[in-house]
């Protein structure tokens, strides 16, 4: 049972974007989890799943997020933490699958172990500790057409789907093979076969229809600078800020001798470290060789760039924000980054002392971002006068379909996403990243572009296919055209995020109705009774 569940723990990380396959491997997902699943179904107690649980939580994080591990000087906490929590996490989840599976066998015992691994998904994907990186969706989505149906559950209708043709394999393995000893009463697995390739059909079919609908109703152009420096490293801003300066010079300079006319200017996340107010000096006077006002009135478009922000009323409380700003200056509109990365740019308690001291002693942290509490696109002027209207996701923002989708209902046409993982040192961490946000383009069914430090930067259309993409780690600056398309009424537009919470909340209510049914008071009663 223990080599089957390390065999998942391996399969998955390698069905995911990884050093060895850039973009994860399509066919391993479908099978990544079955020799976890019979392991589960090998298992007499629940405590021995649960165990299991740990297991494949540990290995199965440390493989698909080992880039964790470079996260500057408390790299050992950025690991080491969601390391410890997916243990913790798993623990449970393992154990609810022995119950899921040992309880009261029934023919469609694959379809609650699928409802059940979408509704764990969705909740490591939610709240304060977030993170929806490794869900089983994400190798389903490399399938262009399957990939289409996000627009009707999400990420949740994918992450069931592959659940659900794991469970069905599983079972069938328990079925055919007399070797693999299981308490577990037997089913005929061909009826979860038809269903799962119906509905592998019925989605993919439905996606190669949708990808004839869509069209473009116009293209614009702005530039994209992709720094490939370290704002934050001690000393290195100033250099930071000319780098991304004289790319954009220069990649202007190209694009308009090529005659190409950029409506904005799009730079990373904090690429202005130091908190934006356009009357500060040093705005006036740094970089030396071109400071930054001169320089926006050089290249006369509006600039959208991440950067430090106090909040308003405070001269020490900073988020993490998304600007606009004018050619003379003028902070034009700016969004706060809500979604932060636990443990990280936010800490539980931190206005505590004896909190804040170890974090800033032990763990080398000496400060935190304040969330956003608003989900307001931004306003960009474009060269005819109108007004683009923008969503900003920021860093990881853009993987957590909640975040675009309120921007959209606001009225984005366009997602604009602001990142830096130039830490990570990784191509698979960039790509992992960008497999999850190209899914927004299809949940909304608009573009988005993502300006990053150092990859991916690019444009995903509204079929989440990357048009563009500039080479990572390199810094470099190019034009890069982006769709636009008349708003689309999408499922997910509308329901949002439903779909995995109904598997969280079904999933919990069926385990302690279940359990409950099996209290030896309700037992005994039924026995009193008799049958009816």
């Amino acid at each position: 049972m223990v080599w089957k569940t390390l065999l998942s723990a391996i399969l998955l990380p390698l069905a995911l974007p990884n050093e060895i396959f850039l973009w994860g491997a399509f066919l391993l997902g479908l099978i990544a989890l079955v020799p976890a699943f019979i392991a589960v179904y090998q298992c007499k107690h629940w405590k021995d799943a649960a165990r299991l649980g740990v297991l494949f939580g540990a290995v199965s994080t440390a493989l698909g997020s080992y880039w964790l591990a470079f996260f500057g000087e408390f790299a050992v906490w950025t690991i080491g933490g969601p390391i410890v929590g997916y243990m913790g996490y798993n623990y449970i989840l393992f154990g609810f699958l022995h119950f899921t599976i040992h309880h009261k066998s029934s023919w469609y015992r694959p379809l609650r172990v699928a409802v059940l691994w979408t509704g764990y998904e969705y909740f490591k994907s939610v709240g304060f500790l977030g993170y929806p990186w490794g869900l089983i969706a994400y190798p389903l989505s490399n399938w262009y057409a399957l990939a289409q149906s996000a627009e009707l559950f999400g990420v949740w209708g994918l992450s069931f789907l592959g659940a659900y043709i794991n469970a069905g394999i599983a079972e069938y393995f328990i079925s055919r093979e007399s070797s693999i000893r299981t308490s577990v009463e037997r089913i005929f697995p061909g009826p979860h076969a038809l269903a799962a390739l119906l509905l592998v059909l019925i989605s993919a079919g439905f996606g190669y229809y949708q990808l004839q609908r869509i069209t473009v109703e116009e293209e614009f152009d702005l530039l994209v600078v992709q720094q490939n420096i370290d704002s934050w490293a001690p000393g290195a801003f100033s250099d930071a800020l000319q780098r991304a300066q004289d790319l954009t010079i220069r990649g202007l300079e190209e694009a308009r001798s090529a005659g190409r006319s950029p409506e904005m200017v799009v730079w990373s996340e904090t690429s202005i470290r130091r908190p934006y107010d356009q009357y500060d000096p040093f705005f006036a006077s740094a970089p030396r060789s071109l400071p930054f006002h001169e320089f926006m009135q050089r290249i006369d478009l509006p600039l959208v760039t991440g950067a430090a922000m106090f909040v308003p009323g405070t001269e020490r409380d900073l988020t993490n924000s998304a600007l606009v700003i004018a050619p003379t200056g003028e902070l034009l509109d700016s969004y706060a980054k809500q979604q932060l990365v636990p443990m990280a740019e936010s800490i539980p308690g931190w206005e505590v002392p004896l909190i804040r001291k170890f974090f800033e002693e032990v763990v080398g942290l000496y400060g935190t971002w304040i969330p956003g509490n608003e989900s307001n696109p931004l306003q960009i002027p474009r060269l005819d006068g109108t007004v683009l209207t923008a969503g900003a996701p920021i860093c990881f923002e853009d993987a957590f379909g909640w975040v675009s989708r309120e921007k959209a209902l606001q009225g984005a046409r366009v997602m604009v996403n602001l990142t830096n993982n130039s830490w990570s040192l990784q191509v698979s961490a960039q790509t992992q990243h960008l497999v999850a946000a190209r899914l927004r383009g299809i949940e909304l069914r608009m573009p988005l572009v993502r300006g990053t430090n150092s990859g991916v930067t690019g444009v995903v259309d509204a079929t989440g296919f990357l048009r563009h993409e500039l080479p990572m780690f390199i810094g470099t600056s190019a034009v890069v055209s982006v769709p636009l398309y008349s708003p689309q009424w999408t499922l997910y537009r509308a329901i949002g995020d439903s779909g995995g919470l109904l598997a969280a909340v079904g999933s919990l209510l069926w385990i302690v109705g279940a359990a409950g049914s099996e209290l030896p008071g309700r037992a005994k009663k039924r026995r009193a009774l008799g049958p009816s």
